[in-house]
């Protein structure tokens, strides 16, 4: 894969934080940060939570106003996740029509009668085909005595082909759409597509015509890695939001409720104890701590995936865009 992606992922921390790890897991993660934070500020008196304690103030209006707010988010994200699924007959029979023609174009090189349904055997049928037809385009150059000019070598252009749908073959033994992706990440298939044009600018004349049409397979198969690359970012971001809207009620009706009924504890009389035993209420606020911020920490662990798969799937084409590290 592309470097600085390769760097990043072989950090399992990294890896897990943005990509891979369950993202209910992740907002756990935070919360459980948030409980601990609270509770270490309180310990050394940095935090007051005591009778008088102005923390009522800030549960009653500028907490409980935000929770309310962030539920608001549920909204925005379904509006967005129906507008990509609302449509006339006319436009999605034209993308049912396209997603075959798509499909066609790969059995016809793969010579298969028909492509696999799931998008992992798909791009395992993709890998073989691709390895297949760029070893038929080496042996088809040697066969030939093709001269080739200094630096260009057929041997490792098939390598690293070779490497890369090697690659791309671990996705058969994943269930997750979001690990899938994860394997497709990287610029890899947009150096590969560069170099195959570059072959065929220079030497597409001298080919034989088998060698021709291997290498136009090749570069075929290219482009079909890059369309379904940006079909799982597709189904994966959708996957994402529709479970972010669902997670953020579930949490985010909870924290209302301990917000609005912790706030209830408390009196305007400093010299008034609390309705909770003061013995007990640091453990009770840090735990109410992060009940109320759980929604925001499910919000954050979704957007860090979000915006990673964004990050490293911008670029559909031969353009690549500068490295960026997570």
């Amino acid at each position: 894969m592309s470097g600085s992606w390769a760097t990043d992922v072989s950090n399992p921390i990294t890896r897990w934080l943005f990509l891979t790890g369950n993202r209910f897991g992740v907002a756990v993660t935070l919360s459980l940060l948030f409980i601990t934070l609270e509770a270490l500020l309180i310990e050394f008196g940095l935090v007051y939570v005591g009778p008088g304690s102005n923390l009522s103030t800030a549960l009653s209006s500028g907490l409980l106003s935000g929770v309310l707010t962030l539920l608001t988010v549920v909204l925005s994200i379904n509006q967005l996740i129906l507008s990509r699924l609302f449509g006339s007959a006319g436009s999605l029979s034209d993308m049912l029509e396209g997603t075959l023609d798509y499909r066609r174009t790969v059995e016809e090189i793969a010579d298969v009668d028909v492509s696999p349904n799931e998008p992992t055997a798909f791009i395992g049928l993709l890998a073989d085909t691709l390895e297949h037809r760029v070893g038929d385009f080496r042996k088809e150059v040697e066969s030939a005595a093709v001269s080739l000019n200094s630096g260009d070598d057929v041997k490792s252009y098939e390598s690293a082909v070779t490497d890369y749908a090697d690659h791309l073959r671990t996705a058969e033994d994943l269930n997750d759409a979001s690990k899938v992706l994860v394997v497709t990440l990287g610029t890899d298939y947009a150096d590969h597509l560069n170099t195959t044009r570059e072959f065929r600018s220079k030497y597409g004349e001298g080919l034989s015509d088998e060698a021709d049409e291997a290498l136009d397979d090749v570069l075929v198969l290219l482009k079909a890695v890059a369309t379904m690359r940006q079909f799982f970012k597709t189904l994966t971001l959708q996957q994402e939001l529709a479970i972010l809207s669902r997670r953020l009620i579930y949490t985010g009706v909870p924290a209302v409720l301990v917000t609005y009924f912790l706030s209830h504890t408390y009196t305007a009389a400093s010299d008034v104890s609390t309705a909770i035993d003061p013995a007990y209420l640091p453990i009770v606020v840090a735990v109410a701590t992060g009940v109320i911020l759980l929604p925001l920490a499910v919000l954050v662990a979704s957007l860090l995936r979000v915006a990673t798969v964004s990050l490293y799937t911008i670029s559909i084409g031969t353009f690549t865009p500068p490295e960026k590290s997570i």
